[in-house]
């Protein structure tokens, strides 16, 4: 699995910025930053997107290398992000200069995201496994297997595994915004 701190330290240094600019661009403290980095912390989606947004980076942009463009992508190379929400997000795809950004959620029993999510594009969304309370705006939507919704990404959003067993979701923004 790779270590985003380091990749999101990578991404600061190359751009010549300070922990201390990050900071003030973010609103995170320069200890949380700090910690992030060096693997002592972790991060909840919502955070990780408002870190992307400030660097103008997908997640795919940060874990891809400078190779030739790929065709397949195969289950054992993804890049996964583990969140503290009992939530991993998994790139299918993790090519930079793509037009849309397929991920793989999977989501622990009863794991929510902390924070809705707000994000530019438009999303789709299907519940490969379990069944979710997805929250748009003011409206809640029970999802079963098979059950896929459609929306803004700016509209502020959340899942939850409302199941006793591991739930995915597979998510497709565009353009890649995470």
């Amino acid at each position: 699995m790779e270590d985003i701190g380091a990749k999101l330290k990578e991404l600061r240094q190359s751009r010549k910025l300070t922990i201390r600019k990050v900071s003030e661009g973010t609103g995170f403290s320069i200890s949380f930053l700090s910690k992030l980095e060096n693997g002592k912390s972790s991060i909840t989606i919502k955070n990780l997107i408002k870190l992307t947004n400030f660097f103008g980076v997908t997640l795919a942009d940060v874990f891809s290398g400078e190779t030739a463009r790929k065709i397949a992508f195969r289950r054992e190379e993804r890049k996964r992000v583990d969140s503290p929400e009992s939530v991993t997000l998994e790139l299918l795809v993790d090519e930079s200069g793509v037009e849309m950004e397929p991920l793989l959620g999977t989501f622990k029993a009863h794991a929510r995201y902390r924070d809705p999510i707000e994000h530019g594009g438009e999303e789709f969304a299907m519940v490969i496994k379990g069944e979710f309370r997805f929250e748009l705006g003011s409206s809640a939507h029970h999802l079963r297997e098979g059950d896929c919704v459609y929306f803004q990404g700016a509209q502020s959003h959340s899942w939850e595994n409302i199941s006793g067993e591991e739930g995915r979701l597979l998510m497709v923004i565009t353009p890649p915004s995470v």
